[in-house]
């Protein structure tokens, strides 16, 4: 059943955006298909990405679904696809503050999965949101961003649909030249891939294009191959947004009629779809309209209609201040990446030292032995006459000491050696324990689990025994041995740290000091919950409690202070 459901994955997502009859088959196959898995999570996400240009509505409706059914089968790809669906469908109704918040959340989802396709696709969503809002120079750089993640893998579709909002931002910009470079690769690619969509995008493009260098029959005409395409498809939105367009160039001509006609028929097209953006565009036309027409009266009630869209449309600051807080976001996260990197490096560096440091100053105690030695038989050799027994028994000397040093410079270097394989042990030893007691309380908490599931049976017996069992795994999760004995390898370890902890704040719980050392190992909140017993929400709590505690600012890392505590860096790298 579940290579069934692969094969429809990908044979629907290849006929996706060709209309009513693929919504149709994949709403039969969602019906044959009852189980909440991830094969429904799939489903619900192909019905959310194929009412895109359909119905906003039904698509948010079917991505919020995904999303929930996702979230509680901890299926991250779903999970990301469905943020994108809803982000989409809120981009195309023009709730563009909202659209940015899925669409982040679901990048955020597809860099740690570093699905450089799922990648390629926010950033080319996230250009459209900045390029509706007027922001193109910052919608050109996400398209960009997205034109290399798909040529990086050869997702030849993905770059079609890329190019050609590459060249609406270029227009936007005043490149037009720039723009048709663009349009005639889109062209090729199109015209060789037989894909209707892009080809009803690329001509509604070339259309704005023709318009911006005043061939109005030209345009119109792309803007007519357009709205055919797109009327086939079932793309509403995108007749809305040909009819708008339509409308704008006949009032450039003059053609007033033609124009009221197509303006009004877009009206009602985006009120199908919900469409905002469009809406604020054909009512700001429709305003123009009645201007040139000096029905002024008629002109203001169309003006109310576009500023009351206008008005709910564009809230750029909120939208601005969402896209630097990710910003700042991803910056902090690159700025903690390279500062641990150079931590790491000066940790290295200072091994390195320290090893050239024993190095040479063995080889200087061997240099000044062997001059020691050559003085020595110089004398000798100026005394020989003398006395040839001294002579000798001083060549037994230097031979003796220079063995002794030779012994001694073999014993530092296993000595060292013995030590770095038992600080390696010991830290294998610690990695296995801990990944072993993650792994037993998971279990224990997966039993409880069942165990509960078991205890709705109707039969009392079996009730009363499950209570039982209930109560050892309850004991199993909080069994103080366990934690004595990560305690003993984790001291092994780290020896000076739970001493130097208890010097800058006394006051610490051992349940904190327990918190403290699953910092130390860098755990994340569900492996520091399988450790202690609690639930990820109560480890940011005690996450908290432990930062007020150690007197850190808002703008210190609690866990950066934890890792360093030992080597004195904690404090002075934040002050």
């Amino acid at each position: 059943m579940k290579k069934f459901f692969v094969v429809c994955y990908l044979l629907l997502y290849s006929l996706s955006l060709l209309g009513s009859d693929t919504t149709d088959s994949l709403k039969l196959l969602l019906d044959k298909h009852p189980m909440q898995d991830t094969a429904r999570v799939n489903l619900l996400n192909l019905l959310g990405y194929n009412f895109w240009i359909i119905d906003p509505l039904q698509s948010e409706m079917y991505g919020h679904e995904a999303l929930r059914l996702a979230d509680t089968l901890q299926y991250a790809q779903g999970e990301a696809f469905a943020n994108r669906v809803v982000g989409v469908s809120h981009w195309s109704r023009g709730h563009y503050v909202t659209a940015l918040e899925y669409l982040f959340s679901a990048l955020k989802i597809y860099q740690t999965l570093d699905d450089t396709k799922g990648i390629g696709s926010i950033f080319n969503n996230l250009g459209l949101v900045y390029f509706d809002q007027g922001d193109y120079a910052l919608g050109l750089e996400y398209f960009e961003e997205s034109l290399v993640r798909y040529r990086s893998i050869g997702f030849e579709d993905g770059e079609v649909r890329v190019l050609n909002n590459l060249g609406r931002a270029y227009m936007r910009l005043d490149s037009l030249d720039k723009a048709e470079e663009v349009y005639n690769v889109v062209l090729e690619k199109s015209q060789r891939s037989g894909n209707r969509y892009d080809m009803a995008v690329l001509y509604s493009s070339l259309g704005e294009l023709n318009f911006s260098r005043q061939a109005h029959e030209i345009a119109l005409d792309y803007y007519k191959r357009s709205f055919a395409i797109r009327e086939q498809i079932s793309d509403l939105e995108g007749m809305a947004m040909c009819l708008y367009l339509m409308g704008k160039t006949y009032l450039a001509r003059a053609e007033y009629g033609l124009a009221e006609q197509h303006l009004l028929q877009g009206v009602e097209v985006a009120l199908k779809v919900s469409t905002r953006k469009w809406m604020s565009h054909i009512y700001e036309t429709l305003k123009d309209l009645e201007e040139a027409k000096g029905n002024y009266q008629q002109a203001l009630v169309y003006f109310e209609q576009f500023s009351a869209r206008k008005d709910s449309l564009f809230d750029e600051e909120k939208s601005r201040q969402i896209a630097e807080m990710e910003t700042r976001f991803q910056t902090l996260q690159k700025e903690q990446t390279l500062q641990m990197q150079e931590k790491q490096l000066q940790i290295y560096q200072q091994q390195a030292r320290l090893q050239a440091l024993i190095r040479n100053g063995l080889l200087l105690g061997l240099l000044v032995l062997l001059v020691m030695g050559y003085l020595v038989v110089s004398r000798q050799r100026l005394k020989i006459r003398k006395n040839k027994e001294l002579l000798e028994k001083s060549r037994q000397i230097h031979a003796s000491e220079q063995a002794l040093a030779v012994a001694a410079l073999e014993n530092v270097r296993l000595k060292e050696k013995e030590l770095r394989q038992e600080l390696d042990y010991k830290n294998k030893e610690l990695t296995s324990y801990t990944i072993n007691f993650i792994q037993k309380n998971e279990l224990m908490e997966e039993l409880k689990a069942g165990i509960e599931q078991l205890k709705k049976s109707q039969d009392r017996e079996v009730a009363h025994k499950l209570n039982g069992l209930n109560r050892l795994v309850e004991n199993s999760l909080h069994i103080d041995r366990d934690w004595e004995d990560f305690k003993r390898h984790f001291e092994e370890v780290h020896k000076d740290f739970f001493k130097t902890l208890k010097e800058q704040c006394a006051e610490l719980t051992n349940n904190e000091l327990k918190l403290c050392a699953l910092l130390k190992l860098n755990m994340n909140l569900k492996e520091a919950a399988s450790m202690l017993g609690i639930s990820p929400e109560s480890v940011k709590t005690a996450r908290y409690r432990l930062r007020k505690k150690l007197n850190l600012s808002r703008d210190e890392n609690l866990v950066d202070h934890i890792i360093h505590l030992e080597s004195g860096l904690a404090k002075s790298n934040n002050e």
